[in-house]
């Protein structure tokens, strides 16, 4: 009962404050202007993340109360952190380098004030391995990746909420018998992404920017760490590796294409995945669904690997995205071969005349 309290409680803050946060970024040129990077072609409002940010913060003050745990308070320390600065982010903008600061800053933060590290992972071929001093790195890593990774799908209209709150689901199914505040504080990060749906599916009302694409990620990586224990002190890998299926395999794809391409992995372009998927003639709503079914692909495997040995989840993952970049690859390439046919045949018919 207290889930579903608290998923209603969440639903129905993010769905009153997100109009407020339209309604203020209008009045105050907090807008999102339109480029050749970009899909959008009007000026969007740029900081709906502030009513997922309230959204979360309720959920977390709703957990406490029902669980009497406190982990969830000193959580929302890095959590305010990483919304604050995507929050200065997209009023005024920040370089990539303080962004990267603040995000380690608030990880380490994690790391010692929640005890989100990775001292034991399970070991595929039986029993668990010891991290040792490597297992707090290791977090900071996995926490810093993964808020950029969703930050990184944050390239189409309701792309990162949907993707963050099946994420989130996933979470709060697979951490129900071990971590219940983890389960509560997934919930409430599901509900708030759902809500904020309403204002963000296309075509978007609002953006949610990096205060709340930043906030979704940091979050989702700390639930992971928290949640997706097989016991009090072993981590499954593979719980955290296909809840973030989709926005982890695009990140890696990302950087991989631009250091094979010789360009820095770090700036922006248009070869994401989903933008991929609108080159090759997908909808912007097709893609976006698309991009839902496979992160639901995904978040089918980690709920019920436990019947599966481990090493066949990750194959699975591995098969399922080279076959996607595979895909995207023949379609560009007969589509771009197309396109040349055309031009040929329009340049040939203008030498008949």
């Amino acid at each position: 009962m207290d889930r579903i309290a608290i998923g209603l409680i969440v639903f129905v803050v993010t769905m009153i404050v997100t109009p407020f946060s339209i309604r203020f970024a209008k009045k105050h040129g907090f807008v999102d202007i339109p480029d050749k990077r970009k899909i959008h072609k009007i000026p969007i409002p740029r900081i709906g993340g502030i009513g997922i940010f309230a959204g979360i913060l309720v959920g977390i003050f709703a957990t406490v109360f029902f669980t009497k745990d406190t982990w969830q308070l000193w959580a929302l320390i890095p959590i305010s952190l990483i919304a604050l600065m995507g929050f200065v982010d997209d009023v005024k903008g920040l370089s990539f380098k303080i962004k990267f600061l603040v995000q380690i800053v608030a990880s380490v933060l994690a790391v010692v004030l929640v005890g989100a590290s990775l001292n034991h992972f399970n070991n595929p071929f039986g029993g668990g391995i010891s991290l040792g001093i490597f297992g707090p790195i290791l977090a900071i890593l996995w926490m810093v990746g993964v808020t950029n990774a969703i930050n990184l799908t944050d390239g189409l209209d309701g792309l990162a909420a949907g993707i963050s709150a099946i994420s989130a689901f996933t979470i709060a199914v697979t951490s129900a018998r071990v971590n219940v505040a983890a389960t509560l504080v997934a919930i409430s990060v599901f509900a708030s992404s759902v809500a904020f749906l309403r204002y963000n599916f296309h075509p978007a009302k609002t953006f949610m920017g990096d205060t709340g694409s930043q906030l979704l990620g940091f979050t989702l990586a700390l639930l992971a760490i928290k949640g997706a224990s097989l016991s009090a002190s072993t981590l499954s890998l593979v719980v955290p590796l296909l809840a973030l299926g989709v926005p982890i395999l695009d990140t890696v794809y990302a950087f991989g294409r631009r250091i094979l391409g010789g360009h820095n992995p770090f700036l922006p372009d248009k070869m994401h995945i989903h933008h991929q998927l609108l080159s090759i003639g997908f909808s912007h709503v097709t893609a976006v669904l698309f991009m839902y079914a496979i992160s639901i692909l995904f978040a089918i495997i980690a709920i019920t690997y436990k019947g599966i040995h481990e090493l066949t989840a990750v194959a699975f993952y591995i098969i399922i995205g080279i076959l996607l970049i595979s895909f995207l690859w023949v379609m560009r390439k007969r589509r771009a071969k197309n396109g040349r046919r055309v031009e040929n045949q329009i340049d040939k018919n203008e030498s008949n005349r």
